[in-house]
């Protein structure tokens, strides 16, 4: 059995293997040349973006641990986001282990928070939807696919496309599996346009294999069959392992639950044989429990109980209840700072509304100082006070705005200290010159009002002088 595995993967991997080492080759000696860390970062992480997008190769271990210590060295809150995010990713998808990515995935989001990128939050909430889809948690899977397309980036984004066609595959594929079948057709649509402009054809796979299983169920089997081929060629176009997986999982159900029990035993010892040479236990369980209905299928009771034992070994490495417990932990925690930040961010908004209106209230007492002693005609007022006075309000109104417009400066400048004080410099620049204006002006009216006051004094004197 050993042999015939080993053999069938020689055969299916070595017509891609020079390709992919000339790949592998070609970007080595880019990254070797680059040496600034924050470009050497953002090269790695493009590539492996453009591996997610085209389906070429797999993440390598060496190069997310890369992006971690990058991220650890500038110490910034976006790259700390993506580090953790791609780590994750190497977890989850080259290597099966479910527990070490939602870890990673869960650190991740406060990073993306601090940095308010929306298109990295919505990259980790759909990545642990994923997850959740492989643990069976249909609960999970929605919640956090939701999240996704709550944070999704602008559609002007040249990410928007790529997370869009993520969120549109798992909300398709949570309807497929809870039989509402117009809802997974909606979506798949929607995968389907979202893909025109990205051309991915792992997730054109996706869409086919969707739509497969939508016709199959509205019994038209010529389509269903039409689409559940193009889905297959399509995965065995695609190198990179998750991928070429989610495609396989889906025809071989399809096959499986046709009769088509040659083919479906053929393609499910080719996923055991990529499941060993990759060492991904996720992979092994999956094709071990198709080949426990192939062959109970067959009548061959040997061979379904091997593969019946081996699939229960799987199961019991991935769904152990340590696994689990650490997973709830894991939910759990990420629940508990969800809701500490969130009784935070309410705390923060009541003490800058308190602000403001303190702010306006020493801004109206100010200014009706002013008034009062520019429009009273009895009281002499020295301009020192109006002076004083008018300093004083420009500081309140500085303090006013920068109270008003600080979670938008914030937004826009993504918390960078240098473009906040560009900003309020800028709102100064503005203020400073039109407080001069006021101030010459007031000043002004007070001088006229003061000589009127004093004529008027003397008047009253010459008055009581003629009258004695």
């Amino acid at each position: 059995m050993k042999k015939l595995l080993l053999v069938t993967f020689i055969y299916l991997f070595a017509n891609n293997s020079d390709a992919q080492n000339q790949h592998a080759d070609s970007f080595r000696t880019v990254l070797t040349q680059t040496n600034e860390p924050v470009k050497r970062f953002n090269l790695i992480n493009r590539s492996l973006e453009n591996m997610y997008i085209n389906g070429e190769g797999d993440p390598d271990s060496s190069y997310c641990a890369d992006m971690l210590r990058i991220a650890q060295q500038e110490n910034n809150d976006s790259l700390f986001a993506i580090a953790y995010n791609q780590v994750g990713n190497y977890f989850f998808r080259a290597r099966g282990d479910f527990v070490r990515a939602l870890e990673y995935f869960f650190k991740g989001i406060p990073f993306a928070e601090a940095g308010h990128d929306k298109r990295r939050l919505s990259s980790l909430y759909i990545d642990i939807a994923a997850v959740y889809v492989r643990l069976g948690n249909a609960y999970e899977q929605i919640k956090y696919t939701r999240k996704a397309i709550a944070n999704l980036p602008e559609k002007t984004s040249p990410m928007y496309s790529f997370m869009a066609v993520q969120t549109n595959y798992y909300m398709s594929s949570y309807f497929l599996a809870h039989a509402q079948n117009d809802s997974a057709l909606y979506y798949a649509q929607e995968l389907n346009d979202a893909n025109l402009s990205l051309k991915s054809p792992m997730f054109e796979s996706g869409v086919h294999g969707l739509m497969g299983v939508v016709y199959e169920r509205k019994g038209d089997t010529a389509l269903a069959g039409l689409h559940m081929e193009k889905s297959n060629s399509l995965s065995d176009s695609v190198r990179y392992l998750y991928g070429k997986i989610e495609g396989k999982l889906g025809y071989i159900n399809y096959l499986i639950r046709n009769g088509k029990m040659f083919e479906a035993r053929k393609q499910s010892m080719s996923l055991m044989s990529m499941g060993i040479e990759k060492n991904n236990l996720d992979i092994k369980k999956s094709a071990a429990g198709f080949l426990t209905l192939i062959y109970e299928n067959k009548k061959q009771p040997d061979s379904a109980f091997y593969y019946s034992r081996l699939e229960s070994a799987m199961k019991d490495s991935i769904f152990n209840q340590n696994n689990l417990n650490k997973i709830q932990s894991l939910a759990f925690n990420e629940q508990l700072r969800t809701i500490e930040e969130e009784s935070k961010q309410a705390a923060a908004r009541e003490e800058r509304k308190q602000n403001i209106q303190y702010a306006l209230l020493a801004l109206g007492i100010i200014s009706f100082i002013i008034l009062f002693l520019l429009l009273s005609r009895r009281i002499i007022t020295n301009t020192k006070m109006i002076g004083f006075l008018g300093v004083l309000a420009l500081l309140i109104i500085f303090e006013f705005l920068n109270l008003l417009l600080h979670p938008f400066l914030e937004r826009i400048t993504h918390h960078s200290p240098v473009l906040m004080l560009l900003a309020l410099v800028c709102i100064a620049a503005m203020l400073v010159p039109l407080h001069h204006r006021l101030e010459k002006w007031a000043i002004h009216k007070l001088v006229e009002k003061n000589k009127q006051a004093r004529l008027v004094a003397a008047k009253r004197t010459i008055e009581k002088l003629g009258n004695s």
